[in-house]
């Protein structure tokens, strides 16, 4: 596929931001454009906090689009604005652990992946995001998993964070596990890929 978009919705301290600039920034290597546009409200924690992520091998002609090939929705209170930002084909992906929603378009392909729960059962929910990223990525092809590693680690090496970097590599793998095992998606996927 010549071109990925992605919106990432949570709220401050989810990391849906960091979601965004992990994959804008291991797509750099592979796409000729990327485009990261965050929008975050003024309070840190618990504000909306939100990112469009599009790579792609052609020009992008605009950072902002309202019809996503995905979206990731990290908290309830998105569910009713994003979903319908997914164009008919499409992925959602909601972390199940904390959005008790069922979604009801059938024109849509809908992950509930258990982030939060996952992050808890490693050791730490604030790499929810990671798990939901690992999912994406395992989901869509969209960026080698090893290229969001390698753009965690010159995030991490050499600071305050280096000690987490097991960890947030583990969470990547387990949400790509996730994906893996969820049903018989992958065999659907080989014959119907979009």
């Amino acid at each position: 596929m010549s071109q990925f978009q992605v919106a990432v919705a949570g709220v401050g301290g989810q990391g849906a931001l960091l979601f965004g600039r992990l994959l804008a920034e291991a797509g750099r290597s592979r796409y000729e454009h990327v485009s990261y546009f965050p929008h975050y409200a003024t309070i840190m924690r618990g504000g909306q906090s939100e990112c469009t992520v599009i790579i792609s091998h052609q020009e992008i002609s605009s950072p902002i689009t309202f019809e996503l090939q995905a979206v990731i929705i990290m908290h309830p209170q998105f569910v009713e604005q994003y979903q319908n930002r997914v164009q008919p084909g499409g992925r959602l992906f909601l972390d199940s652990s904390v959005v008790p929603h069922k979604i009801t378009r059938e024109d849509i392909e809908v992950f509930y992946i258990p982030a939060t729960k996952s992050a808890i059962e490693l050791g730490d929910d604030r790499v929810a995001n990671l798990v939901l990223l690992g999912a994406y990525l395992e989901a869509t092809k969209a960026v080698p998993l090893e290229l969001v590693e390698k753009a965690l680690e010159g995030r991490l090496r050499g600071g305050r964070g280096e000690a987490l970097l097991p960890l947030n590599k583990e969470a990547l793998r387990q949400g790509a596990r996730l994906i893996t095992n969820y049903g018989g998606w992958k065999d659907d996927q080989r014959r119907n890929s979009y």
